[in-house]
């Protein structure tokens, strides 16, 4: 581009999602659950909290760590790999 050589690479991160040069989800399937891993520990706090209600956790968990979770999964394939995670 410009005159400049472009690097080839086999994996980038796009908006979020991982994507590869052979087309597979498994390893935006991967960090995903990785990425929710992470939000589900930064939270520690609130599932320990005895104040809280179990109720209003459900609700923090479905907003925070599954919506980490979904994010792009409309887009992976389904492959007995994936379903195996």
């Amino acid at each position: 581009m410009n005159g400049e050589p472009l690097e080839e690479t086999d994996s980038f991160t796009y908006l979020g999602s991982t994507i590869n040069k052979h087309g597979g989800t498994a390893e935006d399937v991967k960090a995903r659950i990785q990425k929710a891993r992470v939000a589900f520990i930064m939270l520690r706090k609130i599932w320990r909290a005895k104040q809280i209600k179990t109720n209003t956790k459900l609700r923090i968990f479905n907003s925070n760590v599954k919506a980490v979770l979904l994010y792009g999964s409309e887009t992976w394939r389904s492959t007995q790999k994936t379903l195996t995670f």
